[in-house]
Parts: structure tokens; C-alpha cells; sequence
């Protein structure tokens, strides 16, 4: 799953990287964009691409919002299937967060490189606003030992057929479910502040050295 994420950027560099005509006034830095947080995503129409506001998480009945939508059936559940086939978004971040589930230690993870991610999104208009989620795949090895799903990240060769108002096309349907490739991520573990929705400022990037892990003795 992914369930926190982290965007750092100038608005003007982050909408030029994405190809946004409008909307740079929506980005703002997070350093944990945390569910039914005010988050920018990308959306296209006749005009170009726009930066616009959303509120991360489809809204469900008697549950808390849905924030990622699995790779695997995202074109077929009722939830996202109609979002899917005409209303897709690209969710631009930093990096992201993710909880190790033998002593929920966080790590966080962005590029070897230290491009930005692009995450595969959907959304849909609700009222008067937009909400959106983010599609999650399997893992890859850099995610191993800390979660078992992670986010889809898009390359910039895909932004244009993902965000076309039509069905996508199969071949990149098929590529969906892949997860990145192995050892373009790197990871390290951060504090556990990051677990308090409330804190939000550039240290909670930072490095720790974790506990070790305990172990059974027979």
C-alpha cells in the first residue's frame, strides 16, 4: 500500500517536469501527504495538462477512504473501474513512506537518482471537488522485507496514453501490475514522527539508525 508520501520541489520546476500548462499554484511542499490530505495531481483535457487540487481517497460507505487501488483489479472492482477507464491522474512525489511490519519501523524510499516520482492515479468528481487514489502493484526487491505492495510509478513515456479520456491502451494495461525495476529505489529508515499525521517538515526524511530487530531464542 502506500499511505503517506512526501512532495519537495519549487511549483514552477514541478509543473515544467510534468508538462502542466495551469494549476502551479496548487502544488505545495508535504513531507507526509497522509489520506484525506489536499493533494496536487495532473489531469488533462483539450486544453493541456493542469496541476489541480484533490482530496486522496475515493469515499466509502462505513469505511475509512480509499486511498490505493490494487493494480490487479482496479479496472474491474465498482469502486474504481468507472475512475479507471476515463479519469486517470499522475500523482507527483518526492518519495514515500512505508512501515516494516515486524516492528513497524518506517523507511522511507525515493529514486537512486533523485528524480521525482510520478505515481498512477485516478479520480473522480464529487460535488465540487475532485478525489483521488493511487494504484499500487506488487513489489519489487527494493521494497523486500519492508511491504508487499508498493505505488505504480510511471515513466514519462506513458504520462500521454495514462492520462488520455480514453481506455488505455493493452499494452500498457499489461505493464501495470509490473512493479519498477529492481535497484531504482533507494531506502533508509527515518524516525517514527513520520506515524503522526501532524508532523509535517523536511526531518522527518532524515536518516536513523533503527532498533535491531528482536529475535527468539529456543
Amino acid at each position: 500500500m502506500c499511505g503517506r508520501f512526501v512532495r519537495k520541489g519549487e511549483p514552477k520546476k514541478v509543473a515544467q517536469n510534468l508538462g502542466a500548462v495551469a494549476g502551479e499554484e496548487n502544488w505545495t511542499e508535504s513531507y507526509n501527504a497522509a489520506p484525506s490530505a489536499i493533494i496536487p495531481i495532473v489531469t488533462a483535457d483539450s486544453s493541456g495538462r493542469s496541476m489541480v487540487p484533490a482530496v486522496w481517497g475515493f469515499t466509502s460507505s462505513g469505511r475509512g477512504p480509499l486511498f490505493n487501488a490494487r493494480a490487479e483489479t482496479v479496472d474491474t472492482l465498482p469502486s474504481f473501474r468507472d475512475a479507471f477507464r476515463v479519469n486517470r491522474c499522475l500523482i507527483p512525489a518526492s518519495g514515500f513512506y512505508e512501515w516494516r511490519p515486524s516492528d513497524r519501523q518506517p523507511f522511507y524510499f525515493e529514486m537512486v537518482n533523485g528524480h521525482p516520482l510520478t505515481f498512477a492515479g485516478i479520480w473522480k468528481q464529487v460535488g465540487n471537488h475532485l478525489q483521488a487514489t493511487v494504484i499500487t502493484t506488487k513489489p519489487n526487491t527494493d521494497m523486500g522485507g519492508v511491504h508487499d505492495r508498493m505505488p505504480v510509478i510511471l515513466s514519462p513515456d506513458t504520462w500521454t496514453s495514462w492520462l488520455s479520456a480514453t481506455p488505455i491502451p493493452d499494452n500498457l494495461r499489461r505493464r501495470l501490475p509490473s512493479p519498477s525495476t529492481d535497484g531504482t529505489l533507494s531506502r533508509w529508515p527515518v524516525g517514527r514522527g513520520v506515524g503522526i499525521i501532524r508532523n509535517d517538515y523536511p526531518g522527518l526524511i532524515d536518516p536513523v539508525e533503527p532498533p535491531a530487530i528482536a529475535q527468539e531464542l529456543f
